[in-house]
């Protein structure tokens, strides 16, 4: 794997430090510029492949002590030196004569030059203890368990019965749940005050008005402004939100119920039994092929190629909570971690990482500088959001998929709505962090979180009755991972799905040629600003009420469509 660079150890810096110091002591020409810069990205793309698989291990297993050792060593010894080594190269890159450069590095260069502007070297050793922090976060949550019955079971397990028809078990399994977060209530409060001290004093460092000023250079946002999240926030709460509440409504009638309570807001709003769509991790892998394969050959031979050790589908105990899509930088291929208990929210997640590893083949195939894989991560939500949308018509088994037809229209029903009601819940999430960084008090207690965060569900989800419920609904962000371990990071969603929405809009015209734009946009990588990478997959990046009102009856529209006749 290292043959580039000889008697390199990626867990020891005394075999790292020289190749790095090589790079440095380059001399630097136009026309040496780039061959130079292929070689850096060369070294950073094995070291980052290395911390991945790291990283990658300690998520399978959060109770390998062996394998979180070998990360943290990674995160106290290694990252440190390499950032203040990555930081030297990037400096003497924008002090060179870059007019030989090839179009395709000046998103590249931009970023670097935000990056440079923030690095402070005393930020080093916070960003270690907020990794560590991040991981123990990781630990916590992996080592949640609920006992129903006489049977463990993990919380996506547990989750899992928040579907059933049986309205005694659902609220049985949801209380469960809820008890078994509030467990760790203290602990996790505690935490995520550590954190928010420590980001404060990054942002301070690093001479930034704030920590939201600087995660939004750190983030390269530079196609919109937090001014613009809070005018999407007002678009959310106007055109989306009255509509959510229309279908909570319509929940609350189809199932004779006086009030929605929180246990009843998974279940099918219709009573029909909750989608199994499989029963092994096996079966959904091989499901997965299927369909990807009738979106598009290539894209099915991509992920068939990740059958061979490059997909964790199953839930199970000690595993980390949640779903990510890595990618192997020298390898060349992604990897996706899950945890699926046989839900249609589970299929949905494998498209949507599957939308994320197109992504990463895609581009990575297409550039030759790692930093210019993926995207911004606007559009990375773009690429995974809108393949859910693309494989949607080949979710019946006729075609590949899991379903009978008219359990692919309830699957698509329950997508759909998903995704309209998450347009509230990521304005909470976003709209919290904008207030928990900006403007809450210095000495912020728990308690005040909890009240901001009950005060934005109230404007934004309004409708389900919480009475007898409050502090559970008052913790609500303790159960966002992104809070703890991505600061700022969930707007994307919010931004993406506008787009991905968009993508499905030319798919209901032209299913094919919308295939085609998305992979072709997806090619481009992170080589063009934002709005063009938009408009390269069919869609217009703005977030005003009309564009979001439009979009919103779009999916009321195929909603009422949707409905049994």
């Amino acid at each position: 794997m290292y043959q580039q660079f000889p008697g390199l150890d990626p867990q020891d810096w005394a075999t790292i430090e020289p190749y790095y110091a090589e790079l440095n002591a380059a001399a630097l020409t136009p026309d040496t510029l780039y061959e130079w810069l292929q070689r850096w990205s060369a070294l950073e793309a094995q070291l980052s492949e290395h911390g991945f698989r790291a990283y990658r291990a300690t998520s399978e297993n959060t109770a390998d002590t062996e394998a979180e050792q070998r990360f943290m060593h990674l995160i106290e010894a290694i990252i440190p030196k390499q950032r203040v080594a990555s930081q030297q190269l990037i400096e003497k890159l924008l002090a060179a004569d870059r007019s030989a450069l090839p179009p395709a590095t000046s998103e590249l260069v931009r970023r670097f030059e935000a990056e440079a502007a923030l690095f402070r070297e005393a930020n080093i050793p916070l960003f270690t203890e907020l990794e560590r922090l991040e991981n123990e976060f990781s630990k916590i949550m992996g080592a949640m368990t609920v006992e129903l019955h006489g049977t463990t079971l993990t919380m996506q397990q547990a989750a899992k019965h928040f579907s059933d028809q049986d309205r005694a078990v659902r609220e049985e399994a949801w209380r469960a749940y809820m008890q078994r977060f509030s467990q760790d209530r203290a602990q996790i409060n505690e935490l995520f005050l550590r954190m928010l001290k420590l980001r404060r004093q990054i942002a301070e460092n690093a001479d930034m008005p704030d920590f939201r000023a600087y995660m939004w250079q750190r983030y390269g946002r530079f196609d919109y402004s937090p001014a613009d999240c809070i005018t999407f926030h007002d678009a959310i709460e106007h055109e989306v939100v009255p509509l959510a509440k229309k279908w909570l409504d319509q929940r609350q009638q189809s199932l004779g119920l006086a009030t929605v309570r929180p246990w009843d807001v998974e279940v099918d709003p219709l009573n029909r039994p909750a989608l199994q769509p499989f029963q092994t991790g096996e079966e959904l892998e091989a499901g997965g092929e299927r369909i990807f394969q009738q979106v598009d050959p290539q894209l099915g031979e991509y992920y068939q190629r990740m059958r061979d050790g490059y997909l964790d589908l199953e839930s199970r105990p000690g595993k980390a909570p949640g779903g990510y899509c890595g990618g192997m930088m020298v390898t060349g291929v992604p990897y996706i971690f899950m945890n699926a208990v046989g839900t249609h929210d589970d299929v949905q997640t494998l498209l949507h990482e599957g939308g994320h590893a197109f992504h990463f083949f895609e581009s990575s195939q297409n550039n030759d500088l790692m930093w210019n894989y993926d995207g911004p991560i606007e559009f990375c939500e773009v690429a995974s959001m809108a393949m859910e949308l693309l494989a949607a018509p080949y979710l019946e088994s006729a075609k590949g998929g899991f379903y009978s037809s008219a359990e692919a229209r309830q699957a698509r029903s329950e997508h759909l709505l998903g995704m309209l009601n998450f347009w509230p819940y990521m304005a909470v999430v976003d709209a919290f962090q904008h207030w928990v960084y900006t403007t809450a008090p210095v000495d912020v207690t728990a308690e005040q979180l909890d009240a901001q965060w009950a005060e934005l569900a109230q404007r934004f989800m309004p409708g389900v009755d919480w009475s007898g419920l409050e502090a559970i609904q008052a913790t609500g962000w303790h159960r966002k991972q992104h809070i703890f371990s991505s600061p700022f990071y969930y707007v994307e969603y919010g931004l993406a799905q506008l787009g991905a929405l968009q993508v499905w809009r030319n798919a209901l015209a032209d299913q094919q040629s919308a295939v085609e734009q998305y992979r072709s946009a997806l090619a481009l990588g992170n080589t063009r600003p934002l709005a063009q990478l938009f408009e390269a997959a069919g869609a217009r990046f703005a977030f005003d009420r009309q564009t979001v009102g439009e979009l919103a009856r779009l999916i009321d529209q195929h909603l009422e469509m949707l409905q049994p006749a």
